[in-house]
């Protein structure tokens, strides 16, 4: 049965960019850089409700989720940043795996949604917890559809339509972690052999790998037909006037949660215990879609979710390994995989 939701805007920027926040006349309480993977106007927000609130000379640096990954790797030895929020959960536990993380299980983990708690119970919860969740679809241009005679997708088949040809477009695994999220959800249903060869009949129709800030904003302009993302992030720009919608595609649907991780050797340890707590409550989960319509579905099980939000009991969900997919060998192979079998192939 075809399910068509409407949700709202994920627009993850790859530019990085910095801002700071002191709260007015009082003394700050120590220090706290956050590494942000969710939409900058939100990163701003959140980071200054916490300064605000705590207490605490609060600065982020914005960067998709493979951006910020990488960053870490780089700054093992010398770390730049005390946690990381926001972004796709696998590279958080890939990150946790290298041993780049700080362990600690924030008390708030108790509040999560009850499907998730066996994730956060397991090992790789030591580290990384879950701040929201995001459904994978299609984004579709109702107008560009109509003009090329396209009728709106129903199944991930359908983006294989000729008539799609230069009309698709991904975002870059490499500094995303939507399309690897794609690559890991049809593995799990289909086997990464079909998986792989359908990414390669794709890529026919592909016009290019986009950084994942772009991929929503340039199908809102009309500069491509259909994008694969994570559905909420289309209701925002039909909210704003674009001729945008959101299809769940047939089937069992593929989902990323979004992790929050204290970094290995933060400087600044026990603010970021406080933010990871913070983050992890209903209020602040809240923030995003009743102050910036970025309908992401809270984890917390108190929080209020958006009318636009999807319910995570309201569909049958594909069920990912993390264990496998959050695995830093892993998450390499597949991306060097589709480097090297779609993106560089001849």
């Amino acid at each position: 049965m075809e399910v068509k939701k409407s949700l709202a805007s994920l627009l993850s920027g790859l530019l990085l960019s910095g801002a700071l926040f002191i709260t007015p006349n009082v003394q700050a309480e120590g220090r706290l850089t956050v590494y942000c993977s969710v939409q900058n106007n939100v990163c701003e927000d959140m980071t200054k409700q916490f300064s605000q609130q705590y207490n605490v000379e609060t600065q982020f640096i914005h960067g998709g989720t493979g951006t910020i990954l990488g960053k870490v790797k780089a700054e093992a030895s010398n770390p730049q940043a005390d946690i990381w929020y926001g972004g796709t959960i696998e590279p958080h536990f890939q990150a946790g795996e290298l041993g780049l993380l700080e362990e600690y299980r924030s008390s708030k983990q108790v509040e999560i949604l009850p499907q998730f708690k066996s994730l956060v119970e397991s090992e790789q919860g030591k580290f990384t917890s879950i701040v929201y969740m995001l459904v994978l679809g299609f984004g579709v241009n109702t107008e560009k559809l109509a003009k090329l005679g396209v009728e709106m997708p129903k199944k991930w088949d359908d983006l294989l339509d000729p008539r799609l040809q230069g009309e698709v477009q991904l975002p870059d695994p490499r500094s995303s972690g939507t399309t690897y999220t794609l690559m890991t959800t049809l593995s799990t249903l289909w086997g990464e052999e079909k998986t792989f060869d359908y990414l390669k009949k794709l890529n026919a129709n592909i016009s290019q790998y986009v950084k994942s800030a772009l991929v929503t904003s340039n199908l809102a302009r009309g500069e491509s037909a259909v994008t694969v993302g994570f559905v909420h992030s289309y209701a925002t720009e039909k909210e704003k006037g674009a001729p945008v919608e959101a299809v769940i595609p047939e089937g069992k649907v593929g989902y990323a949660l979004g992790g929050v991780s204290i970094l290995k050797n933060a400087r600044n340890l026990e603010n970021a215990k406080l933010f990871m707590d913070w983050v992890l409550s209903k209020e602040a989960q809240e923030i995003p879609w009743k102050k910036h319509g970025v309908y992401q579905t809270p984890t917390n099980v108190n929080a209020e979710v958006a009318p636009q939000s999807t319910k995570a009991d309201a569909l049958e969900f594909v069920e990912i390994d993390y264990k496998k997919a959050g695995s830093s060998e892993e998450g390499k192979r597949l991306v060097d995989k589709w480097l090297a079998e779609i993106k560089l192939a001849k």
